[in-house]
């Protein structure tokens, strides 16, 4: 099964590509999040182009295991998504990804590197 990690920011989306197959996920793209309607083209045509069936969206969880405003914003997103997109999503805890991104690629966008490791955290679960 392919599957679609997303990092999802309000200015950056960071997407990773992986198969249950394989369980390898890689980083694969960054988008601008310039409003709902281009996203969702850009995200519908990646899913229909790399054969996505199941998309895994990381939820910002604080240390404390309580979600943040920006959790229910990514939440807010994955409905969007779920409702315009006819692909299954899943969220998943990415408590840390971010700053463990940051050391893979340092000085650089970390966002497609964080979507990454959602995804391969997802992998390594299932």
């Amino acid at each position: 099964m392919k599957l679609l990690g997303i990092d999802y920011g309000d200015v950056k989306v960071g997407l990773a590509v992986g198969d249950s197959e394989s369980q390898i996920a890689l980083p694969y793209q960054i988008l601008k999040n310039n409003g709902w309607d281009g996203l969702v083209a850009e995200l519908e045509k990646i899913c229909v182009n790399e054969k996505i069936e199941k998309i895994i969206i990381g939820l910002p969880v604080g240390a404390d295991g309580k979600e943040s405003i920006q959790a229910s914003r990514t939440r807010e997103f994955g409905k969007k998504l779920d409702d315009d997109i006819n692909v299954v999503i899943e969220f998943l805890d990415e408590r840390f990804s971010t700053r463990q991104a940051q050391k893979l690629s340092p000085g650089k966008d970390e966002d497609d590197v964080a979507a990454m490791l959602i995804l391969q955290n997802y992998l390594d679960r299932n």
